[in-house]
């Protein structure tokens, strides 16, 4: 079985794993809550404004799918080493690289299949009450996966330098640093004994996750141009490569013994 067949077979298998976890039930279970809840608000608003279904739809996605990517994220390759099943994997002929990738791929599958069912569910709320399918929510949705894919590069990252728990901790430090990244940068306003140099740093190197933020732009009808899309999708293909990279340096160098 060549490289890129096994790696396909721990993306399958990573899958199956993924979607035996209760806590994602739990995650998804919650997520569609959101989009009921966001019903019976829009059927309570005087005006019966779909953007309220849309804001909860499209921020239930975004939240759930966060939880998601750090929590199972950080579980793939931490809990294998904590499990020590991991051993027996690497035994076989399979490489690191492979194990590593394969995880990542197969987690990126399972968020795609739920950013998904989500975006369906909330197409079938919107009809039920009479309101559209705006395909302009499909410019808010995309954004979100690409965010949820990096998050899941930085779990990784993190789940191959410290324990679990720690990792955790790191990698919603990174997503919150990112959604606040005026904060950051401007961070010597409140703390000006910080180096400008670690604002600078700090600033380079976390991802601004708001460049994924569609939610606002698309409830209220502007439209999102391509080329907007598009350097979205080359800024999340920079990180997540860069992100993995450095994951799969540290994974290669770590010693299971």
């Amino acid at each position: 079985m060549g490289g890129l067949s096994r790696l396909v077979a721990v993306a399958a298998n990573t899958f199956r794993e993924t979607v035996r976890e209760r806590v994602l039930y739990n995650l998804v279970f919650f997520a569609i809550l959101m989009t009921l809840s966001g019903l019976l608000l829009g059927q309570l608003s005087i005006r019966q404004d779909e953007k309220v279904l849309k804001d909860i739809g499209l921020a239930a996605m975004d939240f759930f799918g966060t939880l998601i990517a750090i929590f199972i994220g950080v579980g793939l390759v931490s809990k294998e080493i904590e499990r020590r099943s991991l051993y027996p994997l690497l035994a076989k002929p399979l490489s690191r690289g492979e194990f590593f990738l394969g995880k990542f791929a197969g987690l990126v599958f399972t968020l795609l299949v739920n950013i998904a069912v989500m975006t369906l569910g909330l197409y079938a709320t919107l009809l039920a009450t009479g309101r559209g399918a705006d395909p302009g929510l499909l410019a808010a949705i995309y954004p979100i996966f690409l965010g949820l894919v990096l998050v899941v590069a930085f779990a990784m990252l993190f789940s191959t330098l410290t324990s679990s728990a720690l990792a955790s901790v790191l990698t919603v430090g990174v997503v919150l640093a990112g959604r606040f990244s005026d904060v950051v940068r401007n961070m010597r306003e409140v703390l000006p004994a910080v180096p400008t140099w670690v604002v600078d740093g700090l600033s380079a190197v976390i991802p601004n996750f708001r460049n994924f933020d569609f939610k606002d732009r698309v409830t209220y009808g502007d439209p999102v141009p391509g080329d907007v899309l598009l350097w979205v999708t080359v800024y999340a293909a920079v990180y997540v490569t860069i992100v993995l990279g450095l994951g799969l340096a540290s994974f290669r160098s770590r010693d299971f013994q």
